[in-house]
């Protein structure tokens, strides 16, 4: 089971009144830690059958527009090392 293209996100969201609210994942982990043992089997079924039907989806127009684009900067040589994005970026 790779599900490297869902990736749960770890943004926090922030209510109206500035509280920290949990990610998704921590809710997830949250709602797992609740279930009773008989029913873990079938909880682990449901991520495993979402990662799987991701590998499966077509990729959008514009996900395809753009890895387009993408190739056709790189076949321009529109391109930069790892070392020239570092200094232009301070990383």
């Amino acid at each position: 089971m790779d599900c490297g293209v869902w990736g749960v996100g770890a943004v926090h969201l922030i209510g109206l009144e500035g509280e920290s609210k949990m990610t998704a994942k921590e809710e997830l982990h949250r709602l797992v830690d609740q279930l009773p043992a008989s029913e873990w089997e079938h909880a682990k079924s449901v991520p495993e059958e979402l990662c799987d039907d991701a590998d499966d989806r077509p990729l959008s127009s514009e996900t395809l527009a753009s890895i387009e684009r993408g190739l056709e900067d790189i076949r321009a040589g529109r391109t930069i090392t790892l070392e020239e994005l570092e200094r232009k970026y301070g990383v």
